[in-house]
């Protein structure tokens, strides 16, 4: 790439309120960040799967009559059933997506669930 283009584009980065521009032309590219540009996220691994609602509705973990106690430390294999959430017209099944031991447990039976709020955490 033209050492020159880059001069100009360095220099007017410096007349802007930009923190980063990406330029490509035939094939060729540069980025130019400047000190106000936002650090790139921290990369973790988490041993933690979260088990969120299907729905937005009401939580329940058995049917009425039936006893379903899921408590922090139980072992759980995949496919088991963890509850549903009930919306107006119809059961969401919720299962273990993976084996391993339920680490937290934030649902509640009966408690009105978001789309997305994670009930369970389950640790391979």
């Amino acid at each position: 790439m033209d050492t020159k283009l880059i001069s100009q584009v360095t220099q007017w980065m410096k007349t802007t309120d930009l923190a980063e521009f990406c330029y490509e032309d035939n094939g060729n590219c540069i980025e130019i960040k400047t000190q106000e540009a936002l650090p790139e996220p921290a990369q973790f691994e988490c041993s933690l799967t979260a088990v969120t609602a299907p729905a937005i509705g009401v939580y329940h973990a058995a049917a009425k009559g039936q006893n379903l106690t899921l408590s922090e430390g139980q072992s759980v294999q995949e496919g088991d059933p963890l509850g549903w959430v009930e919306t107006a017209s119809k059961k969401h099944k919720i299962t273990a997506p993976i084996s391993g031991k339920l680490r937290k447990v934030t649902a509640q039976e009966g408690a009105v669930v978001e789309f997305g709020l994670p009930l369970f955490f389950i640790e391979k």
